[in-house]
Formats: C-alpha cells, sequence, structure tokens
C-alpha cells in the first residue's frame, strides 16, 4: 500500500461536527466518472444523520443519488481509517454497498505510490480556524470493479482517481476546489487548489488562494494566508484562474466546464440553513509551469474535479441531491 498522511489530529464528533470521506475516479476516456460519498452530519439545531452519495457522471445522462441513515448506523473509525454505514464500507483498499434501491458497488482501491496531501499548514488541523479541514490520503489512485445502478451498470477498469477525508465544525463559506489525478502530458502529476474564504461570525475574511502541485518528482506549494500574498484566484460558474511565483517557481492556470456536466447538491450545515454544491468530474484543466526547479511546461487533462459551494443556487443547473 502507498504511503499514507501521518498520525493527524484526533477527531472529536460532537456537534457542531460534519464528516465527508469520499473517493472519486474518472474513466480514462475523461467522459465518465463517479463521485461516491459517506458523510456524517451533526447540527447545532435538527437531528444527526448519516448520507450515502452515489454521484455518476455518464453520456447517458448525470445521476445523484443519496440515501440517509440515523446517525447511529454509521461508524467512523480513524486507525485504521474506515467508514461503515448500515450496508456500505469505504477504506483505504475497497469501497462496497448496497443501497435499497438495488444500487450497488464493489471497487478495489490501489494506491499510487504517493504520499497523502494536507493543503492547510500542520498547525490548522489542530486549532479551531480554519473551521474546515480536508486531505487527500491517496492522491492517484486506481479503482477497479464493478457499479450497477437501476438503469446503468458500470465496469471499472483501471479507473484514475483519489481517496479523500474532509471534517471541521462548519462548512467554509465559499470556494471552489480543484484536483488533477495526473496530466494527459505528465500522468504522475497531481494539482491540488481551492481559493476559499473563511468566515470569523457573520464577517467573510478575503479570499485566499492555496495550492499544492507536484511535478517531476518535486513539489510546488502554498499552504498559508501568508504564502497566498504570492498566489491569485479567481472564480464563478463554471471558469476558474489561478496563479502563483514564489521564489523562482511560476504556475497558472485555468479550470473550466460547462454547466450540462455539473451535478447539483443540497448539503445542508452544521448551524442551521443550507449551502449549495457544484460540482463536475469532466472539467478541463491547463496550467503552465516553469522556474528553476521545473522545466518550463504546458499541461492539460479533461478528468479534472472542479466544484463550488455556494450560498446562492446556479441558473440552470438542477439540484439532484
Amino acid at each position: 500500500m502507498a504511503p499514507v498522511l501521518d498520525a493527524g489530529p484526533v477527531i472529536v464528533r460532537k456537534a457542531p461536527f460534519y464528516e465527508s470521506r469520499f473517493l472519486r475516479a474518472d474513466a480514462a476516456g475523461g467522459r465518465r466518472a463517479l463521485w461516491l460519498r459517506e458523510t456524517l452530519l451533526m447540527p447545532t439545531v435538527g437531528e444527526s444523520c448519516a448520507d450515502v452519495w452515489v454521484m455518476v457522471f455518464d453520456p447517458s445522462g448525470h445521476r445523484a443519488i443519496r440515501q440517509s441513515y440515523p446517525i447511529e448506523a454509521a461508524d467512523f473509525a480513524d486507525e485504521p481509517w474506515t467508514a461503515q454505514l448500515a450496508g456500505t464500507e469505504l477504506d483505504d483498499s475497497h469501497a462496497q454497498g448496497v443501497l435499497p434501491d438495488g444500487t450497488r458497488w464493489d471497487l478495489s482501491i490501489t494506491p499510487g505510490g504517493q504520499p497523502g496531501v494536507r493543503v492547510l499548514p500542520e498547525r490548522s488541523y489542530r486549532a479551531r480556524f480554519p473551521t474546515a479541514k480536508t486531505q487527500v490520503r491517496h492522491p492517484l489512485a486506481r479503482f477497479d470493479g464493478r457499479l450497477q445502478l437501476p438503469d446503468l451498470d458500470i465496469d471499472l477498469d483501471g479507473w484514475i482517481g483519489s481517496v479523500n477525508h474532509n471534517w471541521g465544525s462548519r462548512h467554509t463559506p465559499a470556494y471552489a476546489y480543484g484536483q488533477v489525478c495526473g496530466f494527459d502530458e505528465a500522468p504522475e502529476s497531481t494539482l491540488e487548489i481551492v481559493t476559499a474564504r473563511a468566515g470569523v461570525g457573520p464577517v467573510l475574511l478575503p479570499g485566499v488562494t492555496l495550492f499544492v502541485f507536484r511535478h517531476a518528482g518535486l513539489e510546488f506549494a502554498v499552504r498559508s494566508v501568508v504564502g497566498s500574498m504570492q498566489t491569485h484566484g479567481r472564480y464563478r460558474p463554471f471558469s476558474w484562474t489561478f496563479g502563483a511565483r514564489v521564489g523562482e517557481q511560476m504556475i497558472e492556470g485555468e479550470i473550466s466546464t460547462v454547466a450540462g456536466d455539473v451535478i447539483g447538491l443540497t448539503y445542508p450545515d452544521t448551524h442551521g440553513g443550507v449551502k449549495y454544491c457544484y460540482n463536475s468530474a469532466l472539467a478541463s484543466c491547463r496550467v503552465q509551469v516553469a522556474g528553476k526547479a521545473f522545466q518550463r511546461a504546458e499541461l492539460s487533462s479533461n478528468r479534472a474535479m472542479f466544484e463550488i459551494l455556494t450560498d446562492d443556487t446556479v441558473a440552470g443547473v438542477p439540484l439532484l441531491g
């Protein structure tokens, strides 16, 4: 098994709290993708619950299934890292499940040999701020197996993607998040990037752009607010431009998709109210990199993830879940 992150903070699952453990995987051709999530929600108002989400991007039409369970049906463990929820399970090497509507999956996960990725500074994972934490356990994993929906069967044969873990006391107020698990010109290179606005009470802070780019055996990253003074990012539904110049290293890029390749979801938040998540696993990413460490290169992928979280619905994109 590939190396994962070193032992992180002890996660206390007490309201207000949310947690998401998920995988995403794309077919080699770039027109089919799977996004599978196991989630916990422990709000300060209302009942706690646990959900299984199955989202499929497919030329015949995108699909989103959400099955809710009582919180008592879930067992999330940190060591070993496992999520069991009713008839489903996700860990570092396997995902399987059966839902009441007949949806079922049985997938093997083969990590790609890279260590995990944390986009935030190490101290942030033990601090109360920011309220949302994210990490990638396996940034370049292979998925094999079968997914069966009531109206669609899909064989996963060498699909490439990632295994991920998010948690916190509250969703980030607004963000764009991008992930590339291998570029066409550099299959071993990966990118994690976020442009986010954190909040202090009702006040939104200015947006910051953080990223971790691995290429040619090296890592180029900005993980701190201070470091973000050397980065920029600007997004809207559904295009995003970003870049950074740190020392002698430079990256400039864009991620974009079309509304027809986006799945809209409703996310309840821990303090009441909802957020709206718009996700595409079929986005295009293009970057230019240069500097002393990297030979100048242009990289591209049509299997990028592009996700926006917002307080507002986006016209032209139905909420499927």
